[in-house]
Parts: C-alpha cells; structure tokens; sequence
C-alpha cells in the first residue's frame, strides 16, 4: 500500500524585518539594499579609503540610532511610484505651457508681473539647485536605505523644480518679445532680497553632517523660506496676473514639499524614540538655523511691492507661515522657545 507522501511546509527566505505582519512592495525592494556589517556584511567592511574611512560612517552626523533600517518612509516611496509621480507633475507643467502657448495667454500678462517672472522668479532657480547639491550629499551619507531614499528623491525634485523655472523662462523667451532673465544671477549674487537665502543654502552646502541638511532644510528652511516663497507669492498670486504655468510649476514643488516634510517629521518621530542626544542636538539645530532661515524670510519683503495685484501684504503671509511652522514643531513634540519667545 503507497503511502501518501508529507508536505513539506515552505519556509520562505527572509531578511526583511517588516513594520507590519507583512511586507510591502516598499520595504521588500528597498530595505538592505544599502549593506553594513550591522545586518549582513559580515565579512566586515572590504572597501574603505584611503583614510580607513567606511563607504558609511556612524560619524556622518550627530544624530543616534540603534537600528537606521526600522525607519519607514510614510510616503513609501520607491522608484517606479516615485517616476509616476514625477511623469505627472512634468505632463502638467509641459499641457500648461503649450496651451497657453495655444491661447496666447502670455499676451495678457500684467507688466509687474513680467518683471517678477524675469528677474526674481528666475532666481529662484538658483536656491533650489543649491539644495539638490546639498540633498546629494545628504543622501549619499545616510546611514540606512530607507532614510536615504526620501533624501535621494528630493534632491532630484529640487534639480527638476530648478530646470521647470528655467524652461519656463525660455518658453516666455519665445513668446513675449523682449523678456530676457540675463539679470537673474546677478540678483542671487548681489540683491538684499535674495542674500539671507544664498547664506543659508551655502552654510547647508558646506555641511557634513547628513542629519543636519536633511532636517533644516524639511524642518526650518522649507516650512518657512520656501512656502512663503513658493506658495504665499507664487502660487497665491500668479493667477490674479494671468499667469496659470507658474501656478502649476508651484503646486507641483507644494506637493513635493509636502511629502518630503512628511518623511522628515517621520524621521525626528523615529529620533526621538531612541536613545542618545537626539533631541538636544535638533534643538540645537532650531537655535542655530532658524534665525538664519527667518533674516531669509524677512529679506524677500521688498518682493510682495512689486506685483501689479496685492492678494496679500508680506506681513499677512509671514505670519500664516510662521503659526504654521510653530504647529509643525510642536506636532514634532520640538521646541523653539528658545529662539521665538
């Protein structure tokens, strides 16, 4: 008599740790992509430089953590959502341009308007550029792949957020006669409206601490500099001067800053649940930076007198940001009274 054969129970392969009972795609195609003797480079580093220095070096930033891999993005970000997302917000940016190409829309722009879009719009470009150099090198430092991903992503956002300014410049180029952003630069490098900023992503450039760039830029420079910025004179206004590209190009970097906030706040949520300094060394960080970040933010002024429609003075957007920004870290269980009494 033939004896039914046992099944043998399938045991997969597993290395992922997940935060659930199960894995997603997202932790599947991302955790320990980046190797470390801490996981399973047990073999010890084989590739230092020539200073014995390890391609990741727990010295990288003043920031602590047990376990860099138990961080989880709540955006879940991998490659080919992140390219969907990314295709999108291009798509919309390239329809808004060519239709009002179209429509001849660019014909109906008010004259401050033009001036803005050709001198200080233009050098917006240059900050956010600075940015994607600092991200690359924060990106490149972190200490796990899933604290380096969101890192990697917003940098080239900011490369992307740069290159949509200047082909917007150079779709006005062809359509209004005259319009010409030669002058952008020199107002990076010279103008009182733009030195606090170019102080501050120099000093972010010029960091090595990979902890640092990552939260003064989603945490201080970002919420305050950047949205005032961004969304409070850009998105805000450009449409009461007939401008609808520059509404979309804003709304495209808002949705990127949105998430890459969210990562960050994650992030110092996950700090603080460790042990160590973590939580002295952000403070520190917010005593240092925001001051900085704030001179910036009051140097851009001048900006809000230069368009044809007023939707709001500077004064209204600076203390919308600001109440938000202190909502922010407080939601982070951060404190700032040591800079804002």
């Amino acid at each position: 008599m033939s004896q039914t054969p046992t099944r043998r129970k399938v045991v997969p392969l597993r290395y992922v740790e997940p935060a659930k009972r199960r894995a997603t795609q997202y932790e599947e195609v991302t955790l320990h992509s980046q190797w470390d003797p801490k996981n399973f480079a047990i073999q010890g580093w084989f590739n230092r430089d020539i200073h014995g220095r390890p391609p990741w070096d727990e010295h990288s930033t003043a920031l602590k953590a047990t376990e860099w891999w138990a961080y989880r993005d709540p955006a879940q970000d991998w490659f080919r959502p992140y390219v969907t997302r990314q295709v999108a917000t291009g798509n919309s940016i390239t329809q808004a341009i060519e239709g009002a190409t179209r429509a001849q829309l660019f014909d109906g722009l008010l004259p401050k308007w033009k001036v803005f879009l050709e001198t200080h719009y233009a050098a917006y470009r240059y900050p956010e550029y600075g940015l994607f150099m600092a991200l690359s090198y924060a990106q490149r430092e972190a200490l796990s792949d899933v604290v380096a991903g969101p890192l990697l992503f917003q940098s080239m956002e900011k490369d992307r957020h740069a290159q949509d300014i200047a082909l917007y410049g150079m779709a006005l180029e062809d359509a209004i006669p005259g319009f010409d952003e030669a002058q952008s630069k020199t107002l990076w490098m010279e103008s009182p409206v733009w030195q606090g900023a170019r102080r501050v992503i120099e000093y972010l450039m010029a960091s090595r601490d990979w902890g640092e760039i990552n939260f003064v830029i989603n945490l201080i420079y970002e919420p305050l500099f950047a949205t005032l910025f961004n969304r409070e004179l850009v998105l805000r206004t450009a449409s009461r001067h007939g401008d609808t590209v520059a509404a979309v190009i804003a709304e495209g970097a808002e949705k990127d800053r949105q998430h890459r906030q969210a990562s960050a706040v994650a992030l110092v949520g996950f700090l603080l649940g460790e042990e160590g300094d973590n939580r002295v060394v952000l403070h520190g960080w917010i005593e240092h930076w925001a001051p900085l970040v704030t001179d910036a933010v009051d140097a851009l002024a001048p900006l809000f007198d230069l368009t044809d429609v007023q939707v709001q003075t500077f004064a209204q957007a600076r203390q919308m940001v600001f109440e938000q920004w202190r909502t922010l870290m407080r939601d982070s269980e951060l404190d700032i009274a040591a800079v804002y009494k």
